[in-house]
C-alpha cells in the first residue's frame, strides 16, 4: 500500500532545538511547560529537543553548546534563552554572573554557530524578577529571613535590553518575555502590588501561566516570522497535534 502521508517525514524527522537555562528545562518538566506544549505542537512535524541546562549562564551555554545539537539531519528551528543567571549580582553571586558586555558575546556566538546549520532562531529575553516573591519563595528559604537579593527587577531589565539588541544584530526573531510578562497583568496605578508576579512561581521561573505565555508568544513569533512551520488545527477535529 502506497502511503499517503506528507513528504515532510521524508529523509527523517526535522529537529526543535530549545538552548537555555532552567526555565527552558524546566519547560519540559513543570506541568503545562512551554517546552512540552511546542512538543505536542510540532508532534507530527518534528522532534523538540530540549536542551535547557539549568543553573547555566551564556559563559557556560556557549562550551555546552556542540554538546547539546541534536543529531537529527535537519533542525527547522531553534530558540535561544539566556540572561537570568547572567544577570546574578556580581558580589553576591559571582560564580553564575556575566557581565554584560560578555554576555552579549556569548549569545552572538551561540546564535552564529547554531544559525550554521538552523535559519530559524528565537532569541528571547530573560523574564522580569519579581523581587516579593523571589525573596520569600526563593532567597530566604535557602539563605535566612533578610537575606540580600542576587537579582533584581531593574538588572534583568538591562540583560533583557540586551537580548533584543543580539537578536536585532544577528537578524533573529525576537520575543521579550521581560516586557510580554508585566504587559500581560500590568500594575494599577497607585497600587505597589505587581500581579504579573503570578506568572513566575517563585519570581525567577514560570508558572503555569507562564509557561502558557512563553508558549503562545513563540506561536504569534512562528507565525509572524516563520509561517511555514505553523501547525494549524486538524480540520476534523480541532486538534493540533494530529496536522
Amino acid at each position: 500500500m502506497v502511503s499517503t502521508v506528507s513528504s515532510r517525514f521524508a529523509g527523517g524527522r526535522a529537529a526543535v532545538l530549545l538552548f537555555g537555562d532552567s526555565i527552558t528545562q524546566e519547560g519540559t518538566t513543570a506541568t503545562g511547560g512551554w517546552a512540552a506544549l511546542l512538543a505536542a505542537n510540532f508532534s507530527r512535524r518534528a522532534d523538540v529537543v530540549n536542551r535547557g541546562l539549568a543553573g547555566y549562564n551564556s559563559r557556560w551555554g556557549l562550551q555546552a553548546l556542540d554538546s547539546c545539537l541534536p543529531p537529527h539531519a535537519a533542525t527547522a528551528l531553534a530558540t535561544v534563552w539566556f540572561g537570568a543567571n547572567d544577570g546574578a549580582d556580581a558580589s553576591l553571586n559571582p560564580r553564575q554572573h556575566v557581565p554584560i558586555d560578555e554576555y552579549k558575546t556569548n549569545l552572538t556566538q551561540i546564535v552564529e554557530r547554531i544559525r550554521q546549520r538552523c535559519e530559524r532562531v528565537i532569541v528571547l529575553s530573560p523574564p522580569p524578577i519579581h523581587e516579593a516573591s523571589y525573596r520569600t519563595v526563593f532567597v530566604e528559604p535557602r539563605q535566612g529571613k533578610g537575606a540580600p537579593l542576587d537579582r533584581s527587577l531593574a538588572v534583568s531589565q538591562s540583560y533583557a535590553v540586551a537580548a533584543g539588541e543580539v537578536a536585532a544584530a544577528t537578524g533573529c526573531a525576537f520575543v521579550d518575555i521581560w516586557s510580554k510578562v508585566q504587559s500581560a497583568a500590568p500594575v494599577v496605578p497607585g497600587s505597589d502590588e505587581q500581579p504579573w508576579g503570578r506568572y513566575l512561581y517563585d519570581g525567577l521561573h514560570l508558572s503555569q501561566e507562564g509557561n502558557q505565555l512563553v508558549f503562545d508568544e513563540l506561536l504569534s513569533v512562528v507565525r509572524e516570522h516563520f509561517p511555514e512551520l505553523l501547525v494549524e488545527p486538524d480540520k476534523y477535529n480541532g486538534k493540533r497535534d494530529n496536522s
